[in-house]
């Protein structure tokens, strides 16, 4: 009697004590599951709006100076710098004496050509007066006019002067020394390189598909690394070569870049934004805020899946053709691995 009654006992504490430990096991889940509820994601927003959307191609080049040329003599002898006031970085006005090469010999050739324009105008007036056949006249007047074009020949390569406006890159001598057309190989050939910095070019190498969308004198933005002014850089399309590259079967474009700051160098590199079309009124979103064609709206801090369909694409937004309303709210940042009917927080 008393064993069965110990026994009924024990079998009631046990039952008691299951009871209360699948009791206790219920109120956790729902704690765990009520604080997963109050887990916040933070996420960056932005609004679904009806914006102009341009899809473009960007192509990558190199800015270059639109000119650049050396200066110095033609002669192939050696001749000494009398005269080179400028160093590098400098600036030069077209038609700016930059070096003044030995006058020796132009000096010794003018002497001879004065001669010769003396004997010339004597001639020419007996020739006039009919006192000199024709072909005695001729004959000085060939000597004459070949020795004026020497004349003029030994000036420019005495005294060199800038072809145009620019600024000076290269120096092979100084004042004073000797100058050999061969003495600096790979630097400059010659006594001075001028190089133009306004305008500026740019030349690409086009693939058939985006050719047909360049036209001659069409405004094109850049983006340019290293570039100083914190304003769009425009250029504009100088020519467009009508025949492929045989070798690349790629097309040569040449953009024109007005630089009268000198902001831009040659060397920077720079993308050309080549615009494919355009469409106004475009209910769009961030091309961010959209992740395997889904994006998440956010009302009451909640995000919420939602399928989207899209359609045209560019670098900067997706153009949503349905699953977004114009004004909704989208995330853009933390919208990876976010789950849906997440509680967020918006970050400032």
């Amino acid at each position: 009697m008393k064993k069965t009654f110990s026994i009924a006992v024990l079998c009631m504490v046990c039952a008691i004590g299951l009871a209360g430990f699948s009791g206790c096991r219920l109120p956790r889940k729902k704690a765990a599951a009520a604080a997963a509820q109050q887990i916040r994601i933070d996420v960056a927003v932005d609004t679904a709006l009806l914006r102009t959307v341009n899809q473009e191609r960007r192509l990558l080049g190199t800015l270059s100076a639109y000119r650049e040329t050396d200066v110095g003599p033609l002669s192939m002898g050696s001749v000494r710098v009398r005269y080179l006031p400028f160093k590098i970085g400098d600036y030069v006005e077209e038609g700016t004496v930059v070096a003044k090469m030995d006058d020796a010999q132009l000096v010794t050739t003018d002497a001879q050509f004065q001669q010769v324009k003396s004997q010339y105008e004597r001639s020419k007036a007996l020739y006039e007066a009919s006192a000199l056949s024709k072909a005695q006249f001729e004959g000085i007047e060939a000597q004459y006019t070949s020795m004026k074009r020497q004349m003029v020949t030994m000036e420019e390569n005495t005294v060199l002067k800038a072809p145009f406006s620019g600024v000076i890159t290269a120096k092979s001598v100084e004042e004073g020394e000797l100058y050999s057309a061969s003495m600096a190989p790979g630097g400059s050939k010659g006594v001075v390189r001028i190089t133009q910095l306004n305008p500026l070019k740019m030349d690409l190498d086009v693939d058939d598909q985006t050719v047909r969308f360049i036209k001659k004198g069409m405004q094109v933005e850049l983006t340019v690394d290293n570039g100083t002014d914190s304003l769009p850089v425009y250029g504009r399309v100088d020519y467009v070569n009508p025949v492929a590259n045989s070798m690349s079967r790629t097309f040569g474009v040449r953009i024109i870049v007005q630089n009268p700051k000198h902001a831009l160098l040659p060397g920077y590199f720079a993308e050309a934004h080549i615009l494919i079309s355009t469409r106004a009124n475009c209910l769009s979103v961030p091309r961010s805020a959209v992740v395997d064609d889904r994006v998440f709206t956010v009302r009451d801090s909640v995000a919420i899946s939602r399928k989207v369909e899209t359609g045209l694409l560019t670098e900067k937004y997706a153009e949503i053709v349905s699953g977004v309303s114009a004004g909704d709210i989208v995330v853009v940042s933390g919208n990876k691995a976010l789950p849906d009917s997440a509680v967020v927080t918006i970050l400032k």
